[in-house]
């Protein structure tokens, strides 16, 4: 039995002819999909064919349009005119409407994503909104016409605080939509986690991805997840798993994890990172740099003491009394001091230790006679303690090597750092502390304020000043060698493709980190790489991650290109937590610690991402309507 073949509309291409409209009263309206549209009814019809209009116009309204409006003449014609006129007049109106609103709605976008990126409260919208007005209303001042429309327009912006809120919820999930787009096409990832807790006690765990989008690396805030109660492994491993399964993010593309080296994270048994290691194998993990450069700094015995007094001395002045502060800072001024005022120590921030000690150098003849002035028995003892030339000489050296230190941790500081980068201030830092053991016997050229000192007062150094100088030294030996994650050479090799051997060990090593490579078409590559002089020349203007993305060819050098990549990709530190976590307390202040943890999560999203919403786009999705 033979089937009739089945119509199909969309394929006949049917075209409306224009007599239609005097004959049936239909037209064909102007956009996309239209259909032939009644111009007494409104009604359309779904297919553009005369027997459907005809059938249309008999049966509804031929008998009373035709009694008024004879066929073929001219009433009928100005009747019909009329009525397009009309129907075309409603819709430029409706798309008035419509445009203004999305404009407005793109306005109140604008300015939700200004102040969230600004880490400032909802509510401040609705005081910029009235600032706009008044602006308008005194630059428009001379122009009447013009300023009551700008003004109007203005006002019909919706900018309340729940406004606000609901625009940086669209906002964020935009940004949240293409980091995921972004990292299920990647193929690695590298994670930095760390946890904190915000103003009121809720301890937050900030988890960033570090991946190649195709043109550019970048380093972007992943998920900001509440942990209510406590923050075992076992927690943050499933809250960390349910995140990555509901998102549809793959857990084996994870290449590297950085941590602050806590319990939590990094515990044999009982650490975040053997949890996930029992999931992806061949994940490597790491203790953040900064943070290890920060534990071979540790103060003990002598040194440690010599510190805690004078951070005791500094919170005696500034903290023991409201008044006695008040006078100090008066002191300073009248003396000429070069600074204001003295540094309180917090030993959570990096470079504390060395700020307080170059105040307390810089202010000692001012902190000698202010306390000269006091007579408590502490003012005393401090006192005797700032006029001991001995003790001053520890001050002075501590103030010195604090100062190579914090220079150390500047150069650590900051995003889009690479491993090679890191490890290349690490190890040039080992080099100067040899030189620094040797310098402080000698003319002591890298201790300025010791030598200073001892100048004046004719004395020689401690030895026990050496001693912390080699303590140092070992220290930084022992943590960044005990368990090298990563060899020299291949870090050499991103840094300097150039100048590593092509049957070196390292081959070996870079095909464990990336099994999929060539390990002997790598050696080949690499010794064709070494004789392009072109590559050479180039790699000497280009930044480290400019010179493999833009620099050398994919299909030439894939293997070492894919080693190359996959190591840029890796986290050396936890600093964008840290940064993260700065923001965070700027966002939920004090003045505004009732914030939601979702909406605090959002807020730190568009404050910290790269990402730029088409605003524009998400206006014109978005129901527009004018509110206040």
């Amino acid at each position: 039995m033979a089937f009739a073949k089945i119509c199909k509309v969309d394929q006949e291409n049917r075209q409306f002819k224009t007599d239609w409209t005097e004959r049936y009263c239909f037209f064909l309206p102007d956009h996309n999909s239209a259909k032939p549209t009644c111009l007494i009814c409104m009604q359309t019809v779904a297919v553009i064919k005369a027997d459907n209009l005809k059938r249309h116009f008999n049966s509804i309204h031929a008998a009373s349009f035709n009694a008024n409006y004879p066929e073929k003449s001219d009433q009928r014609k100005q009747k019909i005119a009329s009525m397009l006129t009309s129907y075309k007049h409603s819709v430029l109106t409706m798309c008035k409407t419509t445009s203004a609103q999305e404009s407005a709605t793109a306005a109140s976008l604008h300015v939700s994503w200004k102040l969230a990126r600004a880490k400032k409260p909802f509510a401040d919208a609705e005081l910029i909104k009235q600032c706009a007005i008044d602006m308008a209303a005194e630059v428009l001042n001379q122009e009447e016409p013009i300023k009551k429309e700008v003004v109007e327009l203005l006002k019909q912006v919706p900018l309340s605080a729940n406004t606000a809120t609901r625009r940086v919820e669209v906002l964020a999930e935009e940004c949240f939509s293409s980091l995921l787009t972004d990292l299920r096409k990647t193929e690695a990832f590298s994670l930095a986690i760390d946890s904190s807790c915000d103003r009121t006690d809720m301890e937050q765990l900030s988890v960033f991805a570090r991946f190649f989008d195709g043109k550019s690396f970048r380093e972007e805030l992943l998920c900001f997840i509440s942990l209510p109660g406590r923050t075992t492994r076992e927690i943050i491993f499933n809250e960390l798993t349910q995140f990555f399964e509901r998102n549809g993010l793959d857990v084996s593309k994870i290449v590297s994890v950085v941590t602050d080296g806590a319990p939590s994270m990094v515990g044999h048994r009982q650490g975040l990172i053997s949890r996930l290691s029992t999931v992806n194998p061949a994940l490597l993990a790491f203790h953040c740099i900064i943070h290890k450069s920060v534990l071979c700094a540790k103060l003990c015995g002598k040194m440690k003491e010599t510190m805690d007094t004078v951070t005791r001395l500094v919170n005696f002045v500034r903290e023991s009394s409201s008044l006695q502060h008040r006078l100090f800072r008066p002191l300073l001024e009248e003396m000429s001091a070069e600074h204001k005022d003295l540094l309180l120590h917090n030993d959570i921030r990096w470079l504390s230790k060395g700020r307080v000690l170059e105040r307390v150098c810089d202010l000692r003849d001012e902190l000698v006679s202010f306390l000269s002035s006091l007579q408590s028995q502490k003012a005393s003892d401090f006192l005797s303690f700032l006029t001991d030339n001995k003790v001053i000489s520890d001050v002075t050296f501590l103030c010195d090597i604090m100062s190579h230190l914090n220079h150390l941790n500047l150069r650590l500081q900051g995003k889009n750092h690479t491993v090679a980068d890191m490890y290349e201030a690490i190890e040039a830092f080992r080099s100067k502390l040899h030189l620094l053991e040797r310098d402080i016997h000698g003319r002591k050229l890298h201790f300025p304020r010791l030598r200073e000192h001892c100048e004046k007062n004719k004395m020689q150094e401690d030895p026990a000043m050496k001693d912390f100088v080699s303590r140092l030294a070992e220290n930084f030996k022992e943590i960044f060698e005990s368990s090298p994650k990563l060899s020299a050479d291949i870090l050499l090799f991103v840094r300097q493709p150039f100048s590593v051997s092509a049957d070196g060990q390292w081959t070996a090593e870079a095909k464990k980190l990336v099994p999929s490579i060539d390990e002997a078409a790598l050696q080949m590559e690499i010794l064709e790489m070494g004789t392009s002089d072109l590559l050479k020349a180039q790699h000497k203007d280009a930044l480290v991650s400019d010179f493999w993305i833009n620099v050398v060819p994919q299909a030439r050098f894939k293997n070492t290109r894919d080693i190359a990549m996959l190591l840029l990709t890796m986290f050396p530190s936890t600093y964008i937590c840290e940064s993260a976590f700065s923001s965070m307390n700027a966002i939920k202040s004090q003045d505004r610690n009732r914030l939601s943890d979702s909406h605090l999560g959002q807020c730190l999203r568009i404050a910290t991402t790269e990402y730029k919403p088409d605003i524009r786009k998400v206006a014109s999705s978005r129901r527009s309507h004018f509110s206040h």
